[in-house]
């Protein structure tokens, strides 16, 4: 198609500094070259002004792209994948953003929007059609998890699918009076995410955000873009079916560059990496180890593959459980679930409502608050001016400190404005990133339960058939011995959700509570200057 004129579908912003082109919805744009790589074209438009635009975001002048149709970019391109490119999915936590002039039209997936990961492109384009349906902001499994689930629950109950489980991947669960928790083998360590740098490839054509993870118990860098995190998060939720997993921050299309997003999501990653390490099983699981140890790149490649090939996944992981032989008492069990779902679901919205207060705070600090501030400021400062004595042109001296003193508080006022300004990043927003987590994890916890309540079902129609001479006794005895496995994984997950609100919500508050007080402390120091104006 070189040579040949297309037409935009969407609005295109060419990254500053790039090769890329903006494009507008509509405008007639010639192609020079259409098998530049990647999904992307080489063109100019109708002022003359040339550069590379995404093939997904263009059709042929004179025809329409039906649905379910090929786009530009995979008739140029086709399906195009490779090793290191394969994880830059979209999949997730959001849904792509549909033009509203374009709804129910084939359009190019996440993927080949200037995505969420810190990319400045993507790889390859899917068509697909994208329905109206409003989509929740809510964390949720993927479709992998819930397939997994359904299909392997039944064998495992069952035992009629052997699984062999390496030494080094057994989970030990201890039990005290009752009470289940992970055992923690090993040394607890932390991980630290620092120095987020862009880097680019394909001659500066794709840019994106790498972060440097480096581990206590070894010291040694790694780097990992945000892709390599979202790739581990579907990993985790495909492996531990009977965990909750921390969400990732939320992904974003614009602003990827901008300093201040580039560091709030590191402090978000560092969420995320602190909630893992602190897990008893998550931060002892291989797939964790080999994102935070790996420096090789054969290795790295060579250990994805394996992770992704895992035979331990979803309800299989239950064959990795090591706890004790006696029985549960079932009715107390199941009370006690369901006072612990009564409990997460009371929970999950005061959260989110808690979340949607913190965000609000930071934006009115920025915003409203540092606008009203500096309007009382100013207000104070035209006073002074207004008082002022030479106006009149009496004598020198008589400029008096009235004038200079309200100008002092008119600067103060300024400056409790910029002090709002500043001050979500120590208060506001650390407190709204350490419940991002946990609005995660609440959410994710019914999944988990109803594995525990699906499992107690099939017991009972097991002793039901038991009861018909349907079942072999012995049958039944191994099945519910698995089922209090599955209860067991539950209550240490309980146990540990529990401990992290006795611990680590406590800290944030207090933290949280402290930066406050410097707030206002700071506010007070402010206002005392001013006052001292008045005295001299």
């Amino acid at each position: 198609m070189e040579g040949q004129q297309v037409r935009a579908l969407y609005d295109f912003t060419g990254e500053p500094g790039t090769a890329e082109l903006s494009i507008v919805t509509g405008e007639t744009l010639t192609v020079m070259r259409d098998n530049v790589g990647d999904g992307w074209c080489e063109g100019y438009n109708q002022k003359g002004q040339s550069g590379l635009f995404p093939a997904a975001y263009v059709q042929t002048a004179d025809a329409a792209v039906p649905a379910g149709s090929m786009t530009v970019s995979q008739q140029s391109t086709g399906e195009f994948w490779d090793d290191d490119w394969d994880d830059d999915s979209e999949v997730g936590q959001t849904q792509a953003y549909v033009p509203p002039t374009h709804k129910n039209q084939v359009i190019p997936s996440q993927n080949s929007i200037s995505n969420e990961y810190g990319d400045s492109v993507s790889m390859h384009t899917i068509h697909s059609v994208i329905s109206d349906k409003p989509s929740s902001n809510a964390p949720k499994k993927n479709n992998k998890f819930s397939t997994l689930i359904k299909s392997g629950e039944d064998s495992f109950l069952l035992g009629t699918k052997s699984v062999m489980v390496p030494e080094n991947e057994m989970i030990i669960l201890n039990e005290t009076n009752g009470h289940c928790y992970w055992d923690s083998i090993g040394e607890s360590y932390n991980c630290v995410v620092t120095s987020p740098k862009k880097e680019s490839k394909l001659k500066g054509l794709k840019s994106f955000i790498v972060y440097q993870l480096t581990p206590t118990f070894n010291n040694i860098q790694v780097s990992r873009r945000y892709k390599h995190f979202d790739w581990l998060h579907e990993r985790l939720e495909e492996k531990f079916c009977f965990i909750p997993i921390p969400p990732l921050p939320d992904k974003q299309i614009s602003g990827r560059y901008e300093e201040q997003f580039i560091e709030h999501r590191r402090t978000q990653l560092q969420e995320f990496v602190d909630y893992v390490c602190r897990h008893p099983v998550l931060s002892k699981s291989r797939v964790w180890e080999h994102f935070i140890t790996c420096t090789d790149e054969k290795r790295w490649k060579a250990g994805k593959r394996q992770a992704e090939k895992d035979e331990l996944l979803g309800v299989n992981n239950f064959n990795a459980i090591q706890c004790p032989d006696t029985p549960l008492d079932a009715i107390k069990f199941d009370v006690k679930t369901d006072a612990f779902s009564r409990f997460i679901n009371g929970l999950d919205p005061v959260v989110k409502n808690f979340m949607a207060m913190a965000v609000d705070q930071t934006k009115k600090h920025q915003v409203l608050y540092k606008r009203e501030f500096q309007k009382v400021g100013q207000c104070f400062v035209f006073l002074g001016n207004a008082l002022d004595p030479s106006s009149f042109q009496v004598e020198e001296n008589s400029r008096n400190k009235l004038t200079e003193a309200l100008k002092i508080t008119g600067e103060a006022y300024n400056e409790i404005g910029r002090l709002y300004e500043e001050q979500p990043k120590f208060d506001w927003e650390p407190l709204a990133d350490k419940f991002h987590i946990y609005r995660g994890i609440i959410s994710s916890f019914p999944d988990v339960i109803s594995i525990h309540k699906s499992a107690v079902q099939k017991r009972r129609d097991c002793e039901r058939l038991v009861s018909e001479h349907k079942m072999e006794s012995q049958q039944l005895r191994e099945l519910s011995h698995r089922t209090d496995i599955i209860a067991r994984a539950l209550g240490a997950e309980e146990s540990h959700f529990l401990s992290e609100r006795e611990v680590h919500i406590n800290q944030a508050m207090k933290t949280h509570l402290v930066e406050q007080i410097k707030f206002y402390q700071n506010i007070v120091n402010k206002l005392q200057e001013a006052l001292h104006a008045f005295d001299g």
